[in-house]
């Protein structure tokens, strides 16, 4: 078995092939491997090699904005979800409530019943009316404790930034104030006695 000889190549055997592949689309094989492509043809392949990578962005762009909107279609099925899910477990509690609520007024019915018989409508009024007393206390010590906490917690973080201004620059936002009214009220004060000479 015979070798046939390979032609005079400098590049290395996976350079050679490398090149060969990357040949412009119709090269023939009489052109020699030495001669370089006409600008015209660079330019053909130039165009063909970016309108190949318009077409990959373009591609990698549908697929992420595809992502994006898969991604959101989930958020939006999860929070329809739970939407559902809250409505449900406050029908559960509502139910619970209201059903808890006419056993006390029915007791209370027929706790103060009387000859002519049990009367549901004392029980339920008297429990509607300590239900709106104590929802209404609740919402007055409620909305009390909250306030006096944000205004706590709003007061403490500007005491703390204080302390750090005086560490960090030796004074606070009230120092420099107040040195900035004293030293305008000097400031002030020699202007008028230099316009009053």
């Amino acid at each position: 078995m015979a070798m046939e000889p390979q032609p005079h190549c400098d590049l290395p055997a996976d350079a050679a092939s490398a090149a060969a592949a990357s040949r412009l689309p119709g090269d023939d094989s009489a052109r020699s491997s030495n001669s370089a492509p006409k600008p015209s043809e660079l330019l053909s392949r130039l165009s063909e090699l970016i309108g190949e990578l318009k077409e990959y962005v373009a591609y990698y762009v549908a697929a992420k904005l595809d992502t994006y909107k898969t991604s959101a279609r989930n958020v939006g099925v999860y929070a329809g979800l739970g939407i559902v899910g809250l409505f449900a477990a406050a029908a559960f509690v509502m139910t619970a409530v209201v059903l808890l609520l006419l056993g006390l007024a029915g007791a209370l019915g027929v706790l103060f019943s009387s000859d002519y018989g049990p009367r549901y409508w004392l029980g339920g009024l008297i429990v509607g009316g300590a239900v709106f007393i104590i929802l209404g206390i609740g919402i007055v010590v409620g909305m009390k404790w909250l306030t006096g906490n944000f205004r706590k917690t709003t007061v403490n973080k500007y005491e703390q930034r204080k302390r750090w201004e005086r560490g960090t620059f030796g004074r606070s936002v009230d120092d420099a104030a107040a040195a900035g009214y004293s030293a305008d009220a000097a400031e002030s004060a020699a202007k008028a006695r230099a316009k009053s000479r």
